[in-house]
């Protein structure tokens, strides 16, 4: 059985492609994704598959990494696959988040992925055997608990993408091999070799000396994985079912979690962090330990973790937040929370995120932090069709762009804020509020979309939007608005 069979049968047998469709691989140059991309396009007939291809420039290595994504482009080109490059600055956010370079590039890899993709589409990765040992030796060495130690999977949803893996069989030997004998070249990435990256660590200096100890270890440490994660799956679906029955939509009702065992107790609260949260990266043992410990108490406290996260229990109930935004000083001596320079298309202030419609209609789409969200506003065309397919997550919202004014704030609470509800009558936030239980200490943590001096359209976490931008059958134009608290929730995947 050659390479592309054994891709072929590792493919059909893990049912990653199941829902057929567009496949969008994620292509740098290296020896990797070119073997991936090379496989799907060997394949994509019998697969029944789209095949496109997205590669990201990180802006890191400049020239070399130009030269890289032109060298995807054309690959994938003279094939008749269309790529897209993708162009984006890992130091600058590896700067403005006070995360590492690493971290940096990761995210933006990603978010340049959802970006390019559609709900229920397939991200094609081209991680292999070696990058499964160093990804579960990795969750170990940083305290990721059980969930850490089943590694990658050959398939994951995340944002509505199945992230598969067609590659997660293969050594890098064998994808070198293969390679070669198709006569195939790529780029070799310079940064690879710098072992000052932690995972370029474990890969260039611990994998080869535990090779040196057993010739299998790399296939016994996947292999563990893949053991602890069919154990992992069976304890999760009652962590789901725990977390389906007592999430409230205001936090985690623990009030049965108070009684049960301790690590079952540390296990639930680490998913719904993980559901909750932009990344738990950060989040270690000691974390989930102190919260189990907490909430088994049942005492209203307050708790923080890393990268401004916040964990808030109250009357029993759990739930997460952030910590106070970080702020400058303007030259009239006032404070404002600190500006990312990607917010040069939106004006804010200690009042809010001001955005104008019609620079939102010219661009299509805006993105900016404001200290305590992330934030993106889309525009997307709308027909009665897809009234079924408007999303439920509190955190996304569809309006109805033709109902919004010219121009719109994203801002906290003020006195005098109203809801339009059935029949034109009117709700005062603050009623909403008291109805829905929401504690007063979360009240200015919702981000508004505010019309005007009070009218509310939508309340951003939580289920509530104006009648009067309600998408109906009528609507022909969509706002498309997904916020993301400081330290909110990713799922990138590795």
């Amino acid at each position: 059985m050659d390479f592309t069979e054994q891709t072929e049968r590792f493919i059909l047998e893990s049912g990653m492609l199941r829902q057929k469709g567009s496949v969008t691989v994620g292509i740098s140059g290296g020896a990797d994704s070119v073997c991936l991309f090379l496989q799907l396009y060997k394949l994509k007939e019998k697969l029944g598959i789209e095949l496109k291809a997205v590669t990201v420039e990180h802006g890191i290595r400049g020239d070399e990494s130009e030269k890289d994504a032109e060298f995807s482009k054309k690959f994938c080109e003279e094939r008749g696959i269309p790529c897209r490059i993708v162009h984006v600055d890992a130091p600058k956010r590896a700067a403005g988040k006070g995360i590492s370079l690493e971290e940096a590039a990761r995210q933006l890899r990603y978010e340049a992925f959802f970006e390019n993709t559609d709900p229920g589409e397939a991200i094609a990765l081209a991680h292999h055997l070696e990058d499964q040992a160093e990804t579960v030796i990795f969750h170990m060495i940083r305290g990721s608990g059980v969930r850490g130690l089943t590694g990658m999977r050959a398939e994951t949803e995340v944002n509505g993408r199945h992230l598969i893996r067609p590659l997660l069989f293969a050594t890098k030997q064998e994808i070198i091999a293969e390679l070669t004998r198709e006569g195939i070249s790529w780029c070799t990435d310079s940064t690879n070799a710098d072992i000052n990256y932690a995972r370029n660590r474990i890969r260039a200096v611990i994998i080869p000396e535990l090779m040196q100890i057993n010739a299998g270890a790399v296939s016994h440490i996947c292999e563990a994985a893949d053991d602890v994660g069919k154990m992992y799956d069976g304890f999760y679906e009652k962590e789901t079912e725990y977390l389906t029955a007592n999430d409230t939509g205001r936090g985690l009702d623990c009030t049965a979690l108070q009684n049960t065992d301790d690590y079952t107790r540390g296990m639930v609260i680490m998913e719904y962090l993980r559901q909750h949260l932009r990344s738990i990266k950060d989040v270690g043992r000691e974390h989930i330990d102190v919260l189990s410990k907490l909430v088994k108490k049942g005492q209203n406290f307050t708790y923080d973790l890393p990268a401004g996260a916040r964990v808030f229990f109250e009357y029993g109930v759990l739930r997460t937040g952030w910590q106070d935004p970080p702020k400058r000083r303007n030259s009239d001596g006032s404070f404002n929370e600190a500006r990312s320079d990607n917010e040069s298309k939106s004006v804010k202030n200690e009042n809010g995120v001001y955005f104008s419609k019609d620079e939102l209609k010219t661009a299509g789409a805006a993105h900016f932090e404001t200290g305590k969200f992330s934030i993106s506003l889309e525009i997307r065309g709308f027909s009665s069709s897809q009234i079924k397919d408007i999303p439920q997550k509190n955190y996304e919202k569809w309006l109805d762009y033709d109902k919004i004014n010219k121009c719109s704030c994203i801002r906290s609470r003020r006195t005098g804020d109203y809801f339009t509800i059935e029949g034109g009558h009117r709700q005062k936030f603050k009623d909403f509020c008291v109805n829905e239980k929401i504690p007063a200490v979360k009240r200015d943590q919702i981000p508004l979309l505010v019309s005007g001096e009070h009218h509310i359209l939508a309340a951003l976490g939580t289920d509530r939007i104006s009648v009067d931008a309600k998408v109906t059958e009528q609507t022909k134009k969509i706002l498309v608005i997904k916020v993301i608290p400081s330290g909110g929730n990713s799922h990138y995947g590795r």
